[in-house]
């Protein structure tokens, strides 16, 4: 596949994603109470982003550190 392909795919992903309706919540029990996440709601996404952010800043890390010295 080609580079634009994947580009194209992920924009259409995301685009996809961000115009989502509520009813694309993954909690059904969450659907239509709230406008808005609760703090809990909040404080859960944010712990779903910390292990995807430490394997980038290891995977970072282990590029930098394996690479020749110019």
């Amino acid at each position: 596949m080609r580079r634009d392909g994947k580009v194209a795919g992920v924009v259409a992903i995301a685009g996809s994603l961000l115009f989502a309706t509520p009813s694309w919540a993954l909690c059904p029990n969450c659907l239509g109470q709230s406008p808005t996440l609760s703090p809990a709601l909040r404080i859960v996404g944010l712990f779903l982003l910390v292990p995807p952010a430490i394997f980038f800043a290891v995977a970072i890390a282990i590029q930098k550190l394996s690479r020749p010295d110019p």
